[in-house]
């Protein structure tokens, strides 16, 4: 598995809500190939905050995801821990991205405590342990893996959050050597020319990406509009979401698209709405889905003004007047 490279935190807004954003998509499905992406994204989401010092006034619903977000960690910490032992154990992951300071880094302790172990089954596991860790280095000092479009993807996501396009750009055109007909990264490659004003490469790029999802239209416009969202292309990924309403009005994962992006173009009636027709959508088919949007509504319903009481209506007296004889 190769590792995502690292890159600083972006202290801007938009960055922030794009790494929650993430974070909460990976926690539903973590594995051993986004778990250590899933992992520093945390690392990286707490140092943004930390950059806003004791001004938390502009990140106050933000700060209520984060709260929300670690306690679905603390409430589950097996996800973690599982996804982490399938690509090495949290311990050997720790080591590599030091000083690993937040909880998540350690969550197998916690898991640890609830279970009742001998001195010896914990020496023998540290010994597996190590007997792995060495092995698994051997492996990939002799046999270096191929970086697959999934790791690529995390790279791309981890440069865009912190806004060198080009890098990320380079990043996907690297990728698509081994793997020039992957859906997800001719997208990227689309959305991301759009952005540096390569128009021409971007239509290329988006032709080549729908001719993939044949049959699945809906679904093609909905990633353009996350990665478009991703970007910071609030008005491409809002036309794009509504392209794939059209085709598909009754798919959670697009309203819940839209009302992502009318939050973070400051219409919080209108997210309001999106994420309450998301929860009517959702229902038993994606609960973790309406978990989301019911969170979401949380936040932004305080911000939402109540609408002005409607006047008493008025009581009309009819005067009947009797006909002459």
């Amino acid at each position: 598995m190769t590792e995502p490279t690292q890159v600083q935190p972006s202290h801007s807004l938009h960055g922030l809500r794009n790494a929650l954003e993430q974070a909460e998509r990976q926690l539903v499905r973590l594995d051993r190939e986004n778990i250590v992406a899933f992992l520093v994204g945390l690392d990286q989401i707490d140092a943004m905050f930390t950059g806003y010092g004791q001004d938390q006034s502009a990140v106050r619903a933000e700060e209520g995801r984060w709260e929300s977000l670690q306690k679905r960690i603390t409430a589950k910490p097996k996800l973690v821990v599982n996804a982490a032992n399938n690509a090495g154990g949290l311990a050997k992951l720790g080591s590599q991205y030091a000083p690993a300071l937040g909880f998540w880094w350690h969550l197998d302790a916690a898991v640890a405590q609830r279970r009742t172990q001998t001195m010896q089954r914990v020496g023998l596991a540290i010994g597996a342990i190590a007997v792995v860790g060495l092995l698994w280095w051997g492996y990939t000092i002799f046999f270096p893996a191929v970086a697959s479009p999934a790791d690529a993807t995390t790279t791309i996501e981890q440069l865009v959050a912190a806004q060198p396009l080009p890098d990320a750009l380079a990043a996907v055109t690297n990728a698509r050597q081994t793997a020039p007909d992957d859906p997800e990264l001719l997208i990227w490659e689309a959305v991301l020319n759009e952005q540096v004003g390569n128009t021409a490469q971007a239509q290329t790029a988006l032709a080549q990406a729908e001719q993939t999802f044949v049959g699945q239209p809906a679904a093609f416009w909905r990633l353009v509009g996350t990665k478009r969202q991703q970007v910071g292309n609030l008005p491409g990924a809002a036309e794009a979401g509504q392209q794939a309403l059209a085709l598909a009005p009754e798919d959670a994962q697009v309203t819940f698209l839209l009302g992502s992006v009318a939050e973070a173009s400051g219409d919080t009636v209108q997210a309001a709405a999106y994420f309450s027709q998301t929860i009517a959508l959702a229902d038993d088919a994606n609960p973790e889905l309406g978990v989301m949007a019911k969170t979401r509504m949380g936040y932004l319903m305080p911000s939402i003004e109540p609408l002005p009481n409607p006047a008493p209506a008025e009581t009309i007296t009819n005067t009947v007047t009797p006909k002459s004889p």
